[in-house]
């Protein structure tokens, strides 16, 4: 892994029985980088990212979060993979966002608050600190004026 690597993904297969979706993926995410995954519907993008967040376990290949292996204890290539403990897992889990398809903001909640809640709730950020962040992130996608 190249030293200015945060994502790193080498050789990643993932299947679903006999289907194979994800067949050797390789790629690099250099800290400060936008990466766009892009391609038809049932391609495995969405595969992908789950198994970045360990929301889906993969087979085979190599998947690291700032050098830390996601999922498994153990490299790859060794005899028998460990899984990470649930504990281990939140701890990788906290520290990559990620935004379903068909993602639900609370209602009785504004923008900001809602972009809130996981820096309070996950990372342990006091309400100030997560204000300040989530009006920052809005203002940089164009959500400046929809806070409230």
């Amino acid at each position: 892994m190249d030293e200015s690597e945060i994502i790193s993904v080498r050789g990643l297969v993932k299947r679903f029985g006999t289907v194979t979706v994800l067949d050797g993926i390789d790629l690099s995410v250099r800290r400060g980088d936008v990466v766009v995954v892009i391609g038809p519907s049932g391609s495995g993008k969405t595969t992908l990212l789950r198994c970045m967040n360990y929301l889906e376990t993969y087979e085979a290949g190599s998947l690291t979060l700032d050098g830390v292996e996601i999922g498994y204890r153990d490299p790859p290539g060794t005899a028998r993979r460990r899984r990470r403990s649930d504990r281990e897992v939140s701890a990788l889990r906290a520290q990559i966002g990620m935004v379903f398809q068909t993602f639900n903001l609370f209602p009785h909640l504004t923008a900001v608050q809602n972009v809130m809640l996981g820096l309070v709730k996950v990372q342990g950020q006091s309400k100030d600190q997560a204000h300040a962040t989530a009006v920052k992130w809005l203002d940089r996608v164009g959500l400046g004026h929809k806070l409230d």
